[in-house]
């Protein structure tokens, strides 16, 4: 939405003035622009025509030019202050937008007094603003949006500003939005989305009492929503994607009865929803959705009058039963009530004919069961439906309701208990681009599956029970998730038959032999994970080497065998996540795997590998997890002679290799990113994923749509075409909430790491999550000091080394610790009573050192079992049973005293028979295990007595090798 007066640069009042039009065409030639797309400037003093009022783009008034349009000029090469353009002293209008200057925006256009309408929008500049932009007296509108690279921050207002109109959209402005907003009392339109500023929203946003358009949307803004009551011709409120907090009142509402769109979506609100927002008179949509909103949805009057058209309140915690007022709002197109706790029956065949132009319904992710009638397969619930998202809903078999959605887009039925084949009626849309079935019982695909109008783009069947081979659909399928099914069997030529595939998931099949070398002709590949099966044989030399596409492969799980070859990683490598670990590859770690310069996850664990440390991958920068565990690696990790190492480093597992040496100073000062301040938690955190498309941001349909062949989005225009244009980008941007797909733009990282005593895989890696395990080697020396500025450590595993010396005081310092294993080594001296300050501290295993003293006290300390300690003769104090002296060391016996003398002495008489009862047992078994003859003559006795002790046992004869033996065994009646 854009409110941008536009001056109509045609009108004119009197003829130019001679030096106007020199400065004109002084512009002109000093600007760098194509003639071929040239609308305006290319036809300046050409045709006869001298007047420069009557020029394309220019606008005058008594001879004096006050309005410039260059706008869609392919203007490029910059614009300098020397331009002539910052004479024109009676410009009231400037249009710059939509060109390529690529430079910094001049300093001397506040040199241009009278401007009133200044619109820079989407014109390539970047580094600083000039400030004195916003000191133009008379500048009603400004618009500088969509200028990427473009900074700066909001100034101080004067109380005579005239901004009617202030856009910033898409830049990097940043910094608060100051209080003294409130002085342009003429603001109706703010738009600052989707830029970098932070802090809380003032209280004086609520004196803009003319404001109708306010956008701060994907900003980091915190705090509590202020109230905009004052605000009564407000119309658009969007503060989409920041950090607000707070509840929202139905008082905040009252006074806004011009409210046509409010979204406050993807924040961290809470509380109720006030059922009075649902009752604003001119309300047309409404999003709070992905937030923390909870508790019942309250019934509302006037259902049936409302003007709503969107309701999307996906992600939040409102429980109880739907209120039928929502199926009551007669104008509804979309309905998202997915990811909360509703709970109830929702019967579809009852509620259709309320909702007759419902296009996008989404129940997905509650405690909800829909069920639907056995209806007249002919007849069309819902005729408009585009999107149904019915997962998790307990559904038992398909709706037959959707055989007759022409216009269905987006799929989702995954997470039901439907059983039995997919109906073959699911590959006949021809508008269908996403389908999600996963986690089902099915079974087989009813054929034929060929469509050749067919528009799917995504497909994801993961986590059901189909076997046999990979099936084929439409050539523009771009990501395909098969994963833990039980298909045995690749096609051949997989690159003929999907040519875009993007995204290709495999893992936890039952597929065995060679990998197909076809996969090396997969041009567009991005994603391939064939983890988890049985294939076996060597790595195709090709699949990485020929594929400059490739982001993700993981081979982990499989039979793999061979050598890494060096040639595998070219110099075209653009991967970022490599797996093989649980192999039998052996041999060296490819130097060439240095090729690889953004790769961020590299894990050969759990193979047979035999070099030593790959100090050559320290010019990997990007590297976030390497795992090494479990190989037949070597020799000292001492990197010194290469000057770069691995900063983003977070998992590092060396463990169960025969490294050797100490731990170098050096090489752990370098891993910076474990060295953040531990302030941050886990819930604030974001996992570490990885987009495969380059976009910068989450995967969208239109991003998709733009990848692959234009006869998609030929057809998809035409299906729609009698539709409002607004009617597609819904559909584009609520197939998932926030217009990402909803599987497969990422790929979330999972790594097993050794914690609580046992392997631990994390499905999901944090970002912020650190790990180092150099357990299992032959590391040696003190614990380096440089290892406590690590201090956004989770884990740190030591066990099953030579370390030696005393546990560093600091240690303390490592405050996010939550496991610490240091176990079987050589260590001495008493343990630092600062691990005591360690609250997270979840797991603590020092056993089998040389540790003594007392056991410090502390919260954590005394919560650990006596495993934690044992195999420490010189320790005491809880949670050992044995006490400490006065001097803090394990006490001695206390001398006996006259009257507990008879009770401690040695009672002679046990101890006799004890000593008898062992000799008598030792002259019997002692001959049994070295006197062969005695052993013989000692079974044979013992069969005989059995045999009449227990009838039912009789002697029977086995030949083993050339010696016959008789034993016993039971006889059945």
């Amino acid at each position: 939405m854009r409110l941008i007066t536009n001056i109509d640069a045609s009108t004119t009042t009197s003829q130019c003035l001679s030096h106007q039009q020199f400065m004109l065409l002084n512009m002109k030639h000093n600007l760098i622009y194509n003639p071929s797309k040239s609308t305006k400037l290319v036809h300046w003093n050409q045709s006869g025509v001298v007047d420069c009022c009557q020029w394309n783009g220019v606008s005058c008034n008594n001879g004096h030019v006050i309005g410039l349009d260059l706008s869609q000029e392919s203007i490029s090469g910059g614009l300098h202050n020397s331009s002539s353009l910052f004479n024109f002293e009676h410009l009231h209008s400037l249009n710059l937008a939509f060109n390529n200057f690529g430079s910094f925006i001049p300093s001397d256009i506040v040199k241009l007094k009278n401007l009133r309408h200044l619109n820079l929008s989407n014109a390539g500049f970047c580094g600083q603003i000039p400030k004195g932009i916003f000191q133009i007296q008379t500048l009603k509108t400004l618009d500088v949006s969509n200028n990427e690279e473009l900074e700066g921050s909001l100034p101080e207002f004067s109380q005579h500003g005239q901004l009617d109109t202030l856009i910033l959209s898409n830049t990097n402005f940043f910094g608060q939005l100051v209080s003294s907003i409130s002085n342009l009392k003429q603001l109706s339109t703010l738009d600052l989305s989707n830029c970098q500023f932070n802090g809380t929203l003032p209280d004086s946003l609520s004196e803009l009492t003319n404001l109708v358009y306010l956008d701060l949307s994907y900003n980091r803004f915190s705090g509590p929503l202020p109230s905009f009551n004052k605000s009564k011709n407000l119309q658009y409120l969007s503060l989409l994607q920041n950090e607000l907090t707070g509840t929202i009142l139905s008082t905040q509402w009252e006074e806004l009865l011009n409210l046509c769109i409010i979204n406050l979506g993807d924040n961290f609100f809470s509380g109720k929803i006030p059922k009075s927002l649902f009752t604003i008179p001119s309300l047309q949509e409404v999003t709070l959705s992905d937030n923390g909103f909870e508790g019942l949805l309250d019934e509302f009057q006037n259902a049936t009058a409302s003007t709503l058209e969107l309701v999307d309140l996906s992600i939040n915690k409102l429980e109880g039963p739907i209120p039928l007022s929502l199926f009551g709002l007669k104008r509804l197109s979309l309905l998202n009530l997915s990811s909360n706790k509703f709970n109830g029956t929702i019967h579809l065949d009852t509620i259709h004919k309320k909702l007759p132009y419902l296009r996008v319904l989404g129940l997905s992710n509650n405690k909800l069961s829909v069920e639907i009638a056995d209806e007249d397969p002919s007849l069309s619930f819902f005729p408009n439906l585009t999107n149904v998202l019915l997962a998790s809903c307990n559904l038992k078999k398909f709706p037959s309701f959707l055989k007759n959605q022409p216009k269905l887009f987006d799929l989702d039925l995954s997470n039901n208990l439907i059983q039995g084949p997919i109906p073959n009626w699911i590959w006949k849309f021809d508008s269908m681009v996403s389908l999600n079935l996963s986690n089902n019982l099915l079974t087989d695909l009813e054929g034929p599956l060929e469509n050749p109008n067919s528009s799917l783009l995504m497909i994801d069947l993961h986590s059901n029970q189909i076997r046999g081979s990979i099936p084929y659909f439409t050539k523009y399928v771009v990501h395909l998730d098969f994963s833990n099914n039980e298909f045995s069997f690749i096609p051949p030529n997989i690159e003929k038959y999907l040519p875009f595939l993007f995204y290709l998931s495999l893992t936890n099949n039952s597929f065995h032999g060679k990998i197909p070398e076809s996969f090396c002709n997969c041009s567009s590949i991005r994603m391939l994970d064939l983890s988890h099966n049985n294939f076996d044989g060597p790595i195709p030399k090709c699949l990485i080497a020929r594929n400059n596409t490739l982001r993700l492969l993981n081979l982990a799980g499989n039979k793999l065998t061979g050598h890494i070859y060096d040639t595998i990683f070219s110099s075209t490598c653009n991967l970022r996540y490599l797996d093989l670990n649980a192999n039998l590859l052996r041999g060296t770690v490819p130097n060439s795997l240095a090729n690889c310069q953004k790769l961020e996850v590299l894990n050969l664990g759990n193979n047979s590998l035999s070099d030593e440390f790959p100090c050559f991958l320290g010019n990997i920068t990007t590297l976030q997890v390497l795992v090494l565990r479990s190989n037949k690696l070597h020799g000292p990790i001492d990197c010194s002679h290469n000057t770069s190492h691995w900063k983003m480093l977070r998992v590092v597992d060396l463990a169960s290799n025969k490294f050797v040496g100490t731990l170098p100073g050096k090489l752990l000062q370098s891993w910076t990113a474990m060295m953040d301040d531990g302030n941050y938690t886990k819930e604030n955190g974001i996992y570490l994923y990885f987009n495969m498309y380059d976009f910068g941001h989450y995967i969208r349909y239109k991003d998709m749509l733009a990848l692959i062949n234009i006869a998609i989005v030929k057809r998809l225009a035409k299906i729609f075409a009698n539709d409002p244009p607004y009617i597609f980008d819904d559909m584009l941007n609520y197939a998932i909430k926030g217009n990402q797909l909803p599987y497969g733009g990422t790929y979330l990282d999972s790594v097993t790491v050794v914690n609580k005593g046992m392997q631990m895989k994390l499905v999901k890696i944090f970002s912020i999550f650190t790990s180092l395990d150099f357990s299992s080697n032959q590391f040696e020396g003190p614990i380096p000091e440089e290892l406590m500025s690590l201090k956004a450590l989770n884990v740190l595993n030591m066990s099953h080394n030579a370390f030696s010396g005393h546990i560093p005081s600091s240690l303390g310092d490592l405050t996010a610790l939550e496991s610490l294993d240091l176990s079987n080594n050589t260590l001495f001296g008493e343990i630092p009573t600062e691990i005591s300050s360690l609250t997270f501290l979840a797991v603590l295993n020092l056993s089998f050192n040389h540790l003594e003293g007392k056991i410090p006290t502390g919260t954590q300390i005394q919560s650990f079992d006596i495993y934690s300690f044992e195999g420490n003769e010189g320790l005491c104090g809880p949670p050992l049973t044995n006490n400490c002296g006065d001097d803090g060391v394990q006490g001695l016996p206390q001398t006996p005293s006259a009257s507990s003398e008879t009770h401690n002495s040695i009672d002679w008489n046990f101890l006799s028979a004890e000593l008898g009862f062992t000799f008598g047992i030792g002259v019997i078994i002692l001959p049994l295990i070295f006197w062969k003859k005695w052993r013989l003559w000692y079974w044979k006795h013992l069969d005989d007595l059995l045999w009449r002790i227990i009838p039912q046992l009789d002697f029977v004869y086995e030949q083993h090798g050339q010696h016959k033996y008789k034993t016993l065994r039971w006889i059945s009646a």
